[in-house]
């Protein structure tokens, strides 16, 4: 074993490995997070064909990288509704490559395609989990280490290293003059108005501040001359419309009604974005955008924005943070945020709008 580890880290002998199956279905803003460590990987194998296999959770990021050579999205969503396609897309995959690479951290069948689809593997070996035994190749996810660095260890076992750690996003040109065109219909200028992103997705109920706060800091952001923009999925619609009974002024209400594209043409015209932690919180970080980031339960070590000029705020109670996988929460209600009162986020809106220097937790190694 330790001879054929040898061989294959080599890079003299890259040329070996031809197909590279990069595997992640879920959680777009991990995926975000997961640009500089895939990109490395073609950069170490520059003649190899890249196979992203995706979801349609997070298709609209892997589109955007023009060094993938092809994407599959895997439907995963059909298993129980129609899970014949589900195995014909793994027999159309079955050991068409020389090494797959298993991004996912929690997900456990990942594992399983890895194994049939490639040669080689490798993954990530997380606590309780026991998919590693399936790779070839495995490093430990670790606890309260940025999943940046995390992803850049995992291709780092594969002797390929992660140089250039900026986050990357696209932006389409014509979206941005659609979103340009949308925000000036609503006398809206650039650079004068703020993101809130109050909802986390259909199961982000322990992640999410209270609405009655948020409505709170839109009245703040008002009183400071700026315009409020909400913005979220679908599941966050009931949300953003109830902060929107509460607040004395008309916000533009865009939840459930823009792509991906969208919402990242629009956070790039921001001054800068509210939210817990959820995708817009890295699409922001990749874009430059400075953030207000609201942890209860989940690491901001971990999860938090990536890079500098961001605004993590963190629940002061000694049992936060208490989430790993994402669903062990330490209790049933939200005490965590709830401890967190609006006069923490306006100092740090403040900070953001009055351009100070910011004294806060980095996310840089």
């Amino acid at each position: 074993l330790k001879f054929f580890k040898k061989f294959f880290l080599n890079k003299n002998k890259s040329f070996q490995i031809k197909k590279i199956l990069a595997i992640k279905l879920t959680m777009m803003g991990d995926t975000v997070l997961l640009y500089p460590a895939v990109k490395a990987l073609k950069e170490n194998y520059p003649n190899c064909e890249l196979t992203f296999l995706c979801s349609k959770v997070n298709y609209d990021i892997v589109k955007m990288w023009d060094f993938v050579d092809k994407i599959v999205v895997f439907r995963f969503d059909l298993l129980f509704k129609k899970p014949w396609i589900i195995f014909l897309q793994i027999f159309k995959l079955y050991k068409k490559f020389d090494l797959a690479v298993d991004f996912e951290q929690w997900f456990r069948n990942t594992a399983i395609v890895a194994f049939l689809s490639s040669k080689i593997t490798a993954g990530f070996k997380t606590p309780k989990q026991y998919k590693h035994y399936l790779f070839d190749f495995y490093v430990p996810h670790i606890k309260g280490r940025h999943e940046v660095l995390c992803f850049c260890d995992l291709v780092k076992v594969l002797g390929v290293e992660v140089k250039n750690k900026n986050l990357f996003l696209k932006i389409n040109e014509e979206v941005k003059e659609k979103i340009k065109g949308l925000l000036e219909s609503f006398g809206i200028k650039e650079k004068k108005f703020v993101i809130i992103h109050p909802g986390c997705g259909i199961h982000g109920y322990y992640r999410q501040w209270d609405e009655e706060k948020y409505a709170l800091i839109a009245e703040y952001l008002s009183s400071k001359g700026y315009k409020v923009v909400l913005t979220g999925s679908k599941d966050d619609i009931k949300i953003a419309n109830r902060i929107q009974k509460l607040v004395s002024f008309e916000t533009l209400n865009l939840v459930g009604k823009t792509t991906v594209e969208e919402l990242i043409c629009l956070v790039s015209f921001s001054k800068f974005v509210i939210c817990g932690n959820t995708g817009i919180l890295h699409i922001a970080a990749a874009l430059n955008i400075p953030t207000i980031a609201i942890h209860g339960p989940t690491d901001a070590n971990k999860w938090g924005p990536w890079g500098n000029g961001h605004i993590v705020i963190k629940s002061d109670l000694k049992c936060s943070p208490c989430s790993y996988l994402g669903f062990e929460y330490g209790c049933k209600k939200r005490r965590c945020l709830d401890s967190i009162q609006t006069d923490r986020i306006k100092e740090a809106v403040d900070i953001l709008i009055y351009e100070k220097n910011i004294n806060c937790d980095s996310c840089k190694e």
